[in-house]
């Protein structure tokens, strides 16, 4: 296995890690910090307070419909799954208390918890809300880099068989949102490591695209903003930082197609790899918190969502030997689904080779729940499997799965570890391989990312350069 390389100057060698043994089957990561260190950030993330005591569920509630009865009885089944992992967890964590002695996670800077009001109580200024919003018009933008939509209404009706249209009636739709970029002030240069100031210097303003790729070894801040001719009074402007040779596909990952025409394109312009020596998806799986979320539609339940898994061909975008991620719950029926007969893996060809548990614990290193609630476990699962070595193979899971378990004070409502610093020593090389992550909500360092809120916690009122600088973001959670 490769060894990470030390950075070249102290100021960026910033590490996510809190404990790891040598095995590295046990480690404690600090979750806002992963994210950092990911984009190669000298900035903090922020966050939410991290929580001191274990949450207690009423595990007394007894159903009272079939419906409700079935839903019980479905996750109860997966009882002998958790006997497997509780001793593993308890052990993990055991060993974690004997070499960290304070806090489990690394000092945060907090979001402020309180919604800003408009003008009226009626209206709640919920900047989250709005850039949600907003990346989702975004995401329905599907057009080529530096070109504008338009709308030939001559051509229209001339093909209606319609003679003569009047000239005047030709119209030209310029796009609504317009986007420009520049390399990233206080700049660390990926391959170097060297940390650059420079004077803001942004790119002409060109039609807003959905993809992007960074070439550059260092970030580049990107800003989107309303056409003026679109805007009433002043118009609306959102920064994000690029991490360097980071590329993006803002998309819903429910339309398959748009996402391959932009790949296609972005792939043949900057000679990018098209297939991935590693693969990462965090699937929107049905549950009451993803429905109430709506960043995902959840009609159809859990087949809708492996049909929408199995529309992306995710087989052709493996490297030989590949290793492709994917979290699940702790559903039994989820897991015969990605693992069982004609499941996801076996249509990816992939086979499982690890499982690893993320552990939700307080800063005291107790797990978030119970371990033995009927109603929730403090832990979600990484299924991690190997892509076959050519085409003529057919991959079946290991006899042996090996387990890891990964620790972590949870942070902002679903936002997971950012496991780029734990799986890098496990590529082929190093600093040349190839990454894609599905549903992201970030970019990552010289990965490619698609999703369709793949910007949201790189917005610039997510983060700040200094502890108590006030710099904070306004969300309702």
């Amino acid at each position: 296995m490769p060894a990470l390389l030390a950075p070249k100057r102290q100021k960026v060698a910033r590490t996510a890690i809190l404990y790891q043994n040598v095995e590295r089957d046990i480690t404690l990561v600090d979750i806002p910090t992963s994210i950092a260190v990911a984009q190669v950030q000298g900035d903090i993330l922020l966050s939410t307070p991290p929580l001191e005591v274990p949450i207690l569920l009423d595990d007394k509630h007894v159903p009272k419909t079939e419906k409700a009865k079935a839903k019980k009885d479905e996750y109860l089944s997966g009882a002998k799954q958790h006997m497997e992992y509780k001793p593993i967890i308890e052990q993990a964590l055991s060993e974690i208390r004997n070499h960290v002695s304070g806090s489990w996670c690394a000092p945060r800077k907090l979001m402020a918890q309180v919604p800003r009001r408009g003008e009226s109580d009626m209206e709640i200024d919920d900047p989250e809300k709005e850039l949600e919003s907003r990346l989702r018009e975004w995401a329905a933008l599907i057009g080529s880099k530096g070109e504008e939509e338009a709308f030939d209404f001559q051509k229209m009706m001339a093909s209606l068989g319609a003679s003569e249209p009047d000239a005047t009636s030709t119209e030209k739709v310029v796009q609504k949102w317009l986007m420009s970029h520049g390399p990233a002030r206080d700049t660390i240069n990926i391959a170097t490591r060297d940390i650059t100031s420079t004077t803001e210097s942004e790119s002409p303003e060109e039609p807003w695209t959905s993809s992007f790729h960074n070439p550059d070894d260092h970030a580049l801040d990107m800003a989107v903003f309303e056409n003026s001719s679109h805007s009433e009074g002043s118009s609306e402007e959102y920064r994000f930082r690029i991490p360097p040779r980071a590329t993006l596909f803002l998309s819903d990952s429910t339309h398959s197609d748009a996402f391959r025409a932009s790949f296609r394109e972005v792939t043949d312009e900057y000679k990018l790899p098209r297939h991935f020596d590693l693969i990462l998806l965090d699937p929107p799986w049905p549950n009451g918190s993803a429905k109430r979320k709506g960043a995902y539609e959840q009609i159809g339940g859990m087949p809708y969502v492996t049909k929408m898994l199995l529309s992306m061909d995710i087989d052709n975008y493996l490297e030989h030997n590949a290793l492709l991620g994917l979290w699940i719950t702790n559903k039994e029926s989820m897991r015969e689904r990605v693992l069982g007969k004609g499941g996801l893996f076996e249509s990816w060809n992939v086979g499982l080779i690890e499982e690893w548990i993320w552990v939700k614990t307080t800063v005291n290193g107790e797990p978030m729940f119970d371990m033995d609630s009927p109603l929730r476990k403090p832990y979600e699962v990484l299924l991690l499997g190997r892509a076959a070595p050519n085409s003529w193979t057919t991959m079946v899971h290991a006899p042996s799965i090996k387990k890891r378990v990964v620790a972590a004070v949870p942070d902002v409502h679903s936002r997971k570890p950012c496991l780029k610093e734990m799986l890098e020593p496990y590529m082929p090389e190093l600093r040349d391989y190839s990454a894609l992550e599905i549903f992201s909500r970030y970019l990552v360092a010289g990965w490619t990312s698609w999703g369709n809120e793949v910007l949201k916690f790189n917005w610039d009122k997510y983060w700040t350069s200094e502890p108590g600088d006030g710099h904070e973001l306004s969300a309702s959670k």
